[in-house]
């Protein structure tokens, strides 16, 4: 691991100062964008890395990544291009004897395992698990995220992506400063969003694959770091109780319909003070397969019954879970009106704005 766990991540967002008049306020500060993800290898066969492609980002917006000894490739390596990096996961090849040292099985099945058997210290279920565990943390948000397997070719020793894009998202956060008050009234608190968007579909006319998210969320009074972000962990919601949104149907619109915007899937609440001290939000996102049907015209999903998929039967394999956190610490500040101008992190509890069809 790039870094180490003990120093989590500690950059202060940045902020703006604006002026006005009106009681105090401790204005609280977000640092620590930490994201870790589970994914599948769904593309049926073995394959020998993983890469994140990321953009409006470079290599000094990397804090820390996971890897070193909790997966079987290591640390990552960054390369840069015009735009954006690549974080890639390789397999470390014998010129010798024309072999990869390491893989990634195909699964003997597609299922939540809490992580249990998605990095090295999760069990000996591991090294046939078929599943891998990644992530990393950022001082700033990328404009996009895309995560791609890695398959080598054993006679040149060259690593190419292989099979689709991973149907995981990445959460992008900011923060909404409130209107002036009016006069007399209190400041209002910033809110919060978190928002995860489906990838296009390779048709721009026709609707996106879809794909069904189920959302947890919970606090803790102190800070997080990277390699807690994991499933099996007891800081990471995944009980019932801690279950923000059910099921949501995701998918991305055609490029004609509202200018293929408005299919985020948008979680936000206002932002209350935290004079306490340290706080941690933290979500689990899971994602699935939809099996459902779909319109032929332009593939429109047309689930049966979305309060009710698994009893409709319209869920289908787990594809993989991305865990995200933000730690929050309060700071005092002599006049109000100072809000974050830009958020590295997870977003505090949601409301789920879901996209309108026409």
């Amino acid at each position: 691991m790039r870094g180490t766990p003990s120093n989590a991540a500690r950059w202060v967002a940045v902020a703006l100062l604006a002026g006005g008049t009106g009681a105090a306020l401790a204005s609280p500060t977000l640092y620590g964008s930490l994201s870790n993800f589970d994914v599948y290898n769904d593309t049926g066969s073995e394959t020998h890395g993983f890469e994140i492609e990321l953009h409006g980002v470079s290599a000094a917006d990397v804090s820390y990544t996971f890897g070193g000894d909790y997966n079987r490739y290591g640390s990552p390596r960054i390369d840069s291009f015009a735009d954006g990096i690549y974080v890639r996961y390789l397999s470390a090849y014998d010129a010798i004897n024309s072999a990869f040292l390491a893989a990634t099985p195909v699964p003997t099945s597609f299922s939540p395992t809490d992580g249990h058997s998605c990095w090295s210290g999760g069990g000996a279920g591991y090294a046939g698990s078929g599943c891998e565990h990644f992530g990393l943390g950022l001082t700033r948000n990328a404009t996009s995220t895309t995560y791609r397997w890695l398959r080598g070719d054993t006679a040149t020793g060259q690593i190419s992506p292989v099979g689709s894009d991973v149907l995981i998202a990445a959460p992008v956060w900011q923060v909404i400063a409130p209107p002036p008050p009016d006069p007399g009234q209190p400041v209002a608190a910033p809110v919060v969003q978190a928002v995860i968007e489906p990838l296009p579909s390779e048709n721009h006319e026709q609707f996106g694959e879809a794909q069904w998210v189920k959302v947890y969320t919970t606090e803790i009074e102190r800070e997080v770091e990277l390699n807690e972000l994991l499933s099996d962990n007891d800081v990471v919601p995944r009980e019932q109780s801690e279950t923000e949104i059910e099921w949501v149907l995701f998918q991305a619109l055609p490029a004609d319909r509202h200018n293929g915007e408005g299919d985020e899937l948008l979680l936000e609440k206002p932002l209350a003070d935290n004079s306490d001290g340290k706080k941690s939000v933290i979500r689990r996102y899971e994602f699935y397969e939809y099996l459902g049907a779909y319109n032929p015209e332009d593939h429109e999903a047309q689930p049966f019954d979305e309060s009710d998929p698994v009893g409709a039967g319209e869920v289908g394999r787990y594809m993989g879970a991305q865990m995200a956190a933000a730690n929050i610490a309060a700071a005092p500040v002599p006049e109000p009106a100072t809000w974050l101008s830009m958020l590295g992190g997870l977003g505090v509890l949601g409301l789920l704005r879901r996209r309108h069809r026409t």
